[in-house]
């Protein structure tokens, strides 16, 4: 059986590389500090990102039972934790060839996830959102946005848990693209809309 993950105590934690980062050190050569994939896959980061992610893909798939509050207030704990473990896979090299999108979860199988999730939060499922790229408001669907975030992490994992070397070294790779492509936007997304749904008061209230 898996461990499971001590948000609390993780939360804080970052990668010590990075406290150690000099300020005169420049980016290039920031990439080059961890360039082995091999390295990367067994990195405790690694790790750690495909155990958060799994337990937030089960989460998904078993919402049904969970009150309301209580699966914002999960929701609100562990994405910070997916965010984070996102932004510290590193720059790797990785083979032309093999820069594929790969989706193993199915339609179908998506839009079950959708309308379960529609179902949990339909009484705060659309809001509106600043969209700095475009400099306009947008209507954004909350199960939509949660659902997406499932998809990219569900075939992270899939395709990780085939355990070769090309599977977890694509999946990583995969993960690390759509990360500043898609699913790190979204968390961004999410915490701005459920963090004063949640909080809404002063914090002495809590």
């Amino acid at each position: 059986m898996a461990r499971a993950f001590d948000w609390q105590s993780k939360g804080d934690e970052f990668d010590s590389r990075m406290l150690h980062f000099s300020k005169k050190t420049s980016f290039k050569s920031f990439k080059l500090l961890i360039m082995n994939i091999e390295d990367v896959i067994e990195s405790q980061n690694t790790k750690d990102l495909h155990l958060v992610a799994s337990q937030f893909c089960t989460f998904i798939e078993k919402i049904q039972p969970f009150q309301q509050q209580d699966a914002m207030e999960y929701l609100i704990k562990i994405i910070p934790l997916l965010y984070i473990k996102g932004i510290l896979i590193p720059h790797f090299e990785f083979d032309e060839e093999e820069n594929m999108a790969i989706r193993l979860l199915t339609e179908e199988e998506y839009e079950i996830a959708y309308l379960a999730i529609k179902e949990k939060f339909d009484t705060y499922n659309y809001f509106e959102f600043f969209n700095q790229s475009i400099n306009q408001v947008e209507s954004i669907d909350l199960s939509e946005l949660i659902a997406d975030l499932y998809q990219d992490l569900k075939d992270f994992v899939l395709f990780f848990n085939q355990n070769t070397f090309r599977s977890q070294s694509a999946a990583l790779w995969l993960c690390r693209v759509n990360f500043y492509e898609r699913w790190g936007k979204i968390i961004t997304q999410l915490l701005a809309y459920l963090h004063p749904l949640l909080f809404p008061s002063q914090v002495n209230d809590y």
